[in-house]
């Protein structure tokens, strides 16, 4: 990846399942972690519009910018699963998520068989990407080679593992629902 790129971290905000909407959050970031701009939309909770509604942000008011999409799992507002694939073709920009441990794909299986008619799509989606472990963390890719990966990861982490763009997004939708940033992204 080439320097000064930017990239648009993605987080949703905190949920409650008695209420039909989340949002999630864009951060559009230049490396060296320099904030250029904030995309928000709201997503269904446990519905599937997430890849459409970060399509619409990759098509809106900064499409020329982003380079890359860094994305807090791929799971927003409970199991609203995204299609990473689905972005990278629409779009041509590769999108990378990341977690900080690895998800048990067995207890995901069995909530998903519990709650949803649409299951078995919904665990393809997850299972899809190959799991990779890079800088003790646990990312899933489309559109980008695992080598450039991990030096993406480098340039847009200021502390910790988890990439800046994702941590400003995680922070402004804590405010968003309680007023003020809190908990880990």
């Amino acid at each position: 990846m080439k320097s000064k790129i930017r990239a648009l971290g993605i987080d949703d905000s905190p949920f409650s399942r008695d209420k039909d909407y989340s949002y999630i959050i864009g951060s559009v970031v230049r490396e060296k972690n320099y904030l250029e701009g904030i995309l928000i939309k709201s997503i269904k909770v446990d519905g599937m519009d997430s890849t459409e509604k970060i399509i619409e942000m990759l098509r809106g008011k900064f499409s020329d910018q982003i380079k890359i999409v860094l994305m807090n799992g791929i799971t927003f507002g409970g199991f609203n699963v995204t299609d990473i694939e689905k972005i990278y073709n629409e779009t041509g920009i590769p999108v990378v998520t990341v977690v900080r441990k690895m998800p048990s794909m067995n207890d995901i299986e069995k909530a998903l068989k519990k709650h949803f008619i649409d299951w078995e799509y919904r665990l393809e989606l997850m299972k899809r990407h190959r799991i990779m472990q890079i800088n003790g963390i646990y990312v899933q890719a489309s559109g980008i080679e695992e080598s450039s990966i991990k030096k993406l990861l480098e340039q847009f982490t200021v502390r910790g593992k988890i990439p800046e763009p994702i941590r400003i997004s995680h922070m402004i939708g804590s405010a968003i629902v309680y007023g003020y940033s809190k908990r880990k992204a």
